[in-house]
């Protein structure tokens, strides 16, 4: 009897965050509302060693300047992660999020770098958070510098991983040889990128593909129809609406 299709998953970017600032928490509960597969979510490291969910490495989202990790935990507290654009809401640490959300839903976690380069001990941190609470196998961890990668499967044979590719990296063979380096599970390539001879190539070396960031209708559907594995979307109820067959609802 042929296996049972595996529906596309529909991976919340930072959230739900066409509706909610992203990489908050607000942002993580409406897409749980909004019946995401998965949330994709950035990770750095305060001055003091704490591990903080924000894209940028600078502070210039959060409405401040400097860099976060010339800041404290508390220093970041005080900042509004909202930028002004909705109630006042504090930038979460991850053990915060993964206490809140981790026994809901599976996440992504991004390994961002730093001003200077990539965060000493942040791949450590990070596995240390996700083992001691039983996550490990539903964590999918990515980057786009694969020495971090290396250095986290260095840390655990087990972790899942996934090799970030930008859009200037259009050769498939090369992003297959970066995911084979670090034994990843997906690629994560720029949508412009996931072309259907690379979903292809990497389906037949058992690697998943992951889009990112797909918001409009008729690209997912285009995507969609080249099989690939999942789409990162800043409005996961209008993927899920796609993915389930009523894109016209979603419009």
């Amino acid at each position: 009897m042929p296996s049972k299709p595996v529906p596309p998953l529909v991976i919340a970017h930072r959230g739900a965050s066409a509706y909610r600032p992203e990489n908050t928490r607000p942002a993580y509960a409406l897409a749980l509302e909004q019946r995401a597969d998965m949330i994709e979510v950035d990770l750095h490291l305060s001055r003091d060693g704490a591990i903080v969910i924000a894209h940028d490495a600078q502070l210039g989202r959060l409405g401040a300047e400097g860099v976060i990790g010339d800041r404290s935990l508390a220093e970041l507290r005080a900042l509004d992660a909202s930028a002004g654009k909705a109630e006042a809401t504090q930038i979460p640490t991850l053990d915060e999020v993964l206490d809140e959300f981790g026994a809901k839903i599976p996440f992504n976690l991004e390994f961002k770098r730093g001003s200077d380069g990539p965060y000493p001990g942040l791949p450590a941190a990070t596995l240390e958070a996700v083992e001691r609470r039983g996550l490990l196998d539903r964590t999918l961890f990515s980057c786009f510098d694969d020495a971090i990668l290396e250095e986290l499967r260095g840390l655990s044979p087990r972790a899942r991983l996934a090799v970030l590719v930008d859009p200037r990296q259009p050769e498939p063979r090369n992003i297959l040889a970066r995911a084979r380096r670090v034994r990843a599970e997906a690629v994560n390539p720029h949508f412009l990128l996931a072309s259907e001879e690379l979903i292809r190539e990497a389906h037949a070396e058992g690697c998943a593909v992951y889009a990112y960031t797909v918001d409009e209708i008729e690209v997912m559907e285009t995507l969609l129809a080249r099989e690939i594995d999942g789409l990162f979307t800043n409005r996961p109820d209008r993927m899920r609406g796609v993915v389930e067959g009523s894109a016209a609802d979603s419009r």
